[in-house]
């Protein structure tokens, strides 16, 4: 069981869906008219609602009777919370197709569970599309490949790489095109992101936007170009922007490149910041997102309460501050996984996964870099001052290109406000093992920060 998980009277069938081992074997019995053989289940992805419900995603690998391997085989599931057969019933109303395993959808009365097999999900059509070689080949990829300038395609392939799959949901898949026109051979790399309705649509827009800013075309915002939107398909395309994840670079060690990749961060980001683009998401409410936040995690860690009673009394206090603040463009989704550094190209930067870009307070954004550094460094058992100097040099090219600087207790306030509503409540929803026993930690450096002076209150 996942420790600190307390036993959810709403799912009593939770720890089994959580043991990968456990539904492997599960599976296992399900596939075994289908003559597939499962060699491993890993768990890719959880979404869980205390008391209400939980979405997983799981990842099989098969061998036939022989010993052959077998494609691997996604499988969406959600725990039902004991109206699972009328949700079965429903879903069973939807265009189906077969999974390379066999079965398309499956009720798992054993589990109160019902299962999605890939490519079949319960509100996303474009793993469908994605799946389909003569579809993608004949119809989806032809207007994408003359988005790139390339002609009239002949002889095009396309090998589709799932990213990211988030069931019923989002996907991004990365799709490695190669064609040929006028008598050469090309060869690219672009990524397809599907979403609900109408949000791939709106950021196809937005990233539109950003592109035709002054900022983009000069090179000092350097995001993905949107290439086309497909809304018979709910695909929306964009260019692969080259670069190594921030994060891998942190963790193989930054050293004195570490200050200028702040510096030149901070300046983008201020670009960012400054653009004007009303059609992003207006302001987050946010009183009703903290007391989402305390419900949710109360329910999860009823002994925790009381702590998140207080620290949400004490953030609650600190919001009227934020009225008089300009809006600004956020990027919605900062971390260090989400910012590109060229290796090749004098390590230039570039901000990908802008599906989160809305209209805030920019030192909410700062407090979700300082937030999501801390929870970071606290993870990997160093102190949570461990990135003060890249986030010192964050702001000095912030407020170098234009942006204003936040420090003191505004800063602290919002690096609080990160370390409950995103880092401590993400804890929560992604049950990763182990980081539920992590929340308590995080509440009471939150509770330190939010009434302290400085990020002086970290050490």
């Amino acid at each position: 069981m996942n420790p600190g998980l307390r036993v959810d009277p709403a799912l009593p069938h939770l720890p089994q869906a959580l043991d990968a081992e456990a539904m492997g074997r599960t599976f296992g019995e399900l596939l075994q008219p289908h003559g597939a053989v499962v060699e491993g289940c890993d768990i890719e992805r959880i979404k869980y609602r205390p008391q209400r419900n939980c979405s997983l995603s799981y990842r099989l690998r098969l061998r036939d009777a022989q010993g052959r391997t077998l494609p691997e085989q996604r499988v969406a599931a959600r725990l039902c919370s004991g109206d699972g057969g009328p949700r079965a019933m429903r879903a069973a109303r939807r265009p189906l197709q077969a999974s390379a395993a066999g079965p398309a959808l499956q009720w798992l009365p054993a589990l109160d569970m019902l299962t999605w097999w890939w490519p079949n999900d319960a509100k996303l059509a474009a793993p469908r599309v994605l799946a389909d070689e003569v579809l993608l080949r004949t119809r989806v990829l032809p207007p994408v490949v003359a988005a790139l300038g390339g002609g009239r395609a002949e002889g095009l392939t396309a090998r589709v790489e799932l990213v990211q799959y988030v069931p019923e949901s989002r996907l991004t898949a990365r799709v490695h095109l190669a064609w040929s026109a006028q008598g050469r051979r090309h060869a690219q790399c672009v990524y397809a992101k599907a979403s609900l309705a109408p949000e791939a649509a709106q950021v196809h827009g937005l990233l539109r936007a950003l592109q035709h800013s002054a900022a983009w075309q000069a090179g000092r915002l350097r995001t993905p170009q949107a290439l086309l939107w497909q809304p018979d398909f709910g695909l929306h395309w964009q260019t692969e922007l080259p670069g190594t994840p921030l994060l891998e670079l942190a963790r193989a060690g930054l050293g004195a490149t570490g200050p200028t990749l702040a510096q030149r961060l901070g300046a983008q980001l201020a670009e960012l910041h400054a653009l004007p683009l009303p059609q992003a998401r207006p302001p987050a409410d946010l009183p009703a997102r903290l007391a989402e936040v305390v419900a949710g995690l109360g329910l999860a860690l009823p002994d925790q309460a009381a702590a998140l009673q207080d620290l949400a009394a004490r953030l609650a206090a600190g919001l009227p501050a934020l009225d008089g603040l300009p809006l600004a463009t956020l990027h919605g989704d900062l971390h260090a996984r989400n910012v590109l550094v060229d290796l090749q190209d004098d390590l230039r930067l570039g901000l990908i996964d802008l599906d989160g870009l809305q209209q805030g307070p920019a030192m909410l954004e700062f407090g979700a870099v300082v937030g999501e550094g801390v929870y970071r460094a606290l993870l990997e058992g160093a102190a949570p001052t461990r990135d003060a100097a890249f986030w010192q040099a964050l702001q000095q090219g912030y407020a170098a290109a234009g942006g204003a600087r936040f420090a003191g207790p505004a800063l602290a306030w919002a690096t609080a406000w990160s370390l409950l509503t995103e880092r401590a409540w993400r804890c929560v929803v992604n049950l990763k093992p182990g980081r539920l026993a992590l929340v308590p930690e995080r509440l009471a450096l939150a509770r330190r920060l939010v009434q302290a002076p400085s990020l002086e209150a970290l050490s």
